[in-house]
């Protein structure tokens, strides 16, 4: 194998692993700051109607 393309091959995987690094990080910092409380009616309603099918 040519030394050349094992280095240019190793970069593109680097560069991707990066770049999902990179959206990763975003993706969670993202899911922290629009974080919603759910509301306990919601739940509560559905713990009755767990059953009810």
């Amino acid at each position: 194998m040519d030394p050349a393309l094992v280095k240019l091959a190793l970069g593109g995987v680097a560069t991707l692993g990066c770049i999902g690094l990179f959206f990763g990080i975003g993706l969670a910092i993202a899911a922290q700051k629009f974080h919603v409380e759910p509301d306990p009616k919601v739940e509560a309603v559905l713990h009755t109607l767990a059953g009810a099918q």
